[in-house]
């Protein structure tokens, strides 16, 4: 089975503003991400996470990403893969709603269908 085959949710290649937060260890940085769904995010990055940690997703869809229009999402890393000298990793969103998230939210119902 591949793994497009055991998805529950389509990726999308998107580029929006992401800044990594985890509130346990102060650790803040900025990832690219690589693929997003309904079900949480695969990032990019230099710096590295553990699984099972919880992070605050900052993610904003604006060119500037200095407008302070984020939206935080609560995440939980499920994977850590180091890929050459940085790392991807698989973070699950937590409560995502239309209110708090609604841009985001938007997205994600668009690239469901």
């Amino acid at each position: 089975m591949s793994t497009d085959d055991r998805r529950k949710h389509r990726r999308e290649l998107i580029s929006p503003h992401l800044k990594v937060v985890a509130p346990d260890s102060e650790q803040s940085f900025g990832a690219f991400i690589t693929n997003i769904s309904g079900g949480g995010v695969e990032v990019y990055s230099d710096s590295r996470l553990e699984q099972g940690q919880n992070v605050d997703l900052y993610i904003s869809f604006e060119t500037d990403p200095k407008t302070g229009k984020d939206e935080i999402v609560k995440g939980h890393v499920r994977w850590v893969k180091l890929f050459g000298s940085r790392f991807l990793i698989g973070i699950a969103f937590k409560d995502i709603n239309i209110n708090d998230h609604p841009t985001l939210s938007g997205f994600l119902d668009f690239v469901s269908k």
